[in-house]
């Protein structure tokens, strides 16, 4: 029996390979609702690589703008702080110390430092921004009065310290923090009398004035002025009056060197800050400007009225005014910062959430996407900030980031519905966090608060789900 062409095999050669049947269970164990969980979990750990480039971005545009005022207080005058003023007395003194075994006998000169009796210092701050490029700086020229009086007891206040005082060399000295903020020929008054202008520095007397980018506080002498006081008022003691006009920046303090001090200040500043040891026990704060008096007993001060060494006391101690906004933009875009993983993975749960209900599936990429246009965010609210300040560039680019991933995920889950619903999850999750952001004693319930809900709402939404995702024999899911 013979063949026929068709009934012959064809060569091995040229047969198909056959490939088996595809089973389906990798790609039904990847479609799995538990498997995606984890997916997007590694996905919203690994966008903390952007996150912290965005972070890095922050802190060097906030060292930009500090740089630019230094610039800016550079050209018109520091954070000013007065201190004083101070009788300052020279003191010989016979001190005895060992050199090569043998015991040295030397005179030396030391200080005593003497506080007024009563101390009244009014400031009259007149501030305006200054700008240089996109940034600005709050700086004042400030009217100062300092009155007081120097008691009649010196003599005997000094009686306590050995050695021989030498009162026609004493000075009176008085601490400025920045004295190229001066603006006019400072000088005191003594009895009322002619007014005595002041010498630059402070001689042999120093204060501790915070120098180098440590931050550490050195002695400085010449952050002051001084004038020489005749041996008659030390012996009995004279009224002052000392009156300049100083250029500042950032903020004004000043120490409660009188036995008994008051502080009256007053500025046409909306939002002061009021620091150091001392706060305010008046204070008024309009929309427009601010005052505030301080008094300071003897007894709180802590310090006895005459001290021993030749540096200032009470640089510890201040009555300070912190004219900068409280909290600056670049502090708030860091703060924000620090939710944004948690922000980031509500907003996957409610897309998984949605995925699950609505059984479309959205690929890990769209997922991906979905984080970097909400790490954008960061940036454009770092961007706008510069130019509009914090609340109008927060509501800018919360409206359009919220724009672009509902119409995305709208799209990417084929249901408009869909995108209404996230937009709006995403856009109270925004508006909860600006709040968050500007209440900060509630900054920490108000975040455990939306956790718990949220993770309480994905169980509830979940709690019917098939996390093994469990297929039929034929391989389809069930």
């Amino acid at each position: 029996m013979t063949t026929t062409e068709a009934d012959d095999p064809v060569p091995t050669q040229f047969q198909p390979t056959r490939y088996p049947e595809p089973r389906g269970n990798l790609s039904a164990f990847l479609r799995s609702p538990g498997v995606k969980f984890i997916m997007i979990g590694i996905i919203s750990v690994a966008l903390l690589v952007p996150l912290l480039l965005v972070w890095g971005l922050t802190e060097e545009r906030a060292q930009r703008a500090k740089d630019v005022s230094n610039r800016i207080a550079n050209g018109w005058g520091g954070p000013q702080a007065i201190n004083g003023p101070y009788i300052a007395v020279p003191f010989d003194v016979q001190r005895s110390r060992q050199v090569d075994g043998r015991t040295v006998v030397e005179e030396v000169t030391e200080w005593v430092l003497v506080m007024p009796e009563t101390l009244d210092v009014t400031a009259d701050l007149k501030t305006e921004e200054r700008r240089l490029s996109i940034y600005a700086l709050p700086v004042y020229n400030g009217a100062l009065t300092l009155k007081g009086r120097f008691g009649g007891n010196i003599l005997q206040d000094l009686a306590q310290f050995s050695g021989t005082p030498q009162l026609d060399r004493a000075i009176l000295v008085l601490n400025i923090n920045d004295i190229t903020g001066i603006r006019s020929d400072a000088g005191v008054k003594i009895d009322n009398g002619a007014v005595r202008p002041f010498d630059p520095g402070m001689r042999q007397i120093s204060a501790m004035a915070e120098t180098g980018v440590d931050g550490y506080a050195t002695p400085q002498s010449n952050v002051g002025v001084h004038r020489a006081i005749e041996r008659p008022l030390v012996e009995k003691g004279f009224a002052f009056e000392i009156a300049l006009s100083l250029n500042g920046s950032r903020s004004f303090a000043v120490a409660p060197a009188g036995q008994t001090t008051s502080f009256a200040a007053r500025a046409n500043w909306p939002h002061p800050g009021f620091e150091g040891l001392f706060l305010p026990e008046e204070k008024t704060v309009t929309q427009s400007d601010f005052s505030a008096k301080w008094t300071i007993p003897y007894l709180a001060r802590g310090v006895d009225r005459v001290t021993a060494g030749p540096t200032l006391p009470l640089a510890g101690s201040m009555m300070s005014i912190n004219l900068v906004e409280p909290v600056q933009f670049y502090q708030v875009v860091s703060r924000t910062l620090k939710y944004s993983i948690g922000f980031i993975s509500l907003v996957f749960l409610a897309v998984f959430v949605v995925e699950l209900k609505g059984g479309r599936m959205v690929h890990w990429i769209q997922y991906v996407l979905t984080g970097l246009a909400l790490i954008v965010f960061y940036v454009l609210l770092l961007a706008l900030a510069e130019h509009t300040g914090f609340t109008i560039a927060y509501a800018a680019a919360a409206l359009a980031t919220t724009l672009l991933v509902a119409a995305y995920l709208g799209s990417a889950t084929g249901s408009r519905r869909n995108g209404l619903a996230l937009g709006t999850v995403l856009l109270s999750a925004y508006g909860v966090m600006y709040l968050v952001l500007r209440e900060d004693e509630y900054a920490l319930l108000a975040g455990a608060l939306i956790s718990f809900v949220t993770i309480a709402a994905t169980m509830y939404a979940t709690r019917r789900v098939e996390w093994a995702g469990a297929t039929t024999p034929s391989g389809t899911t069930a």
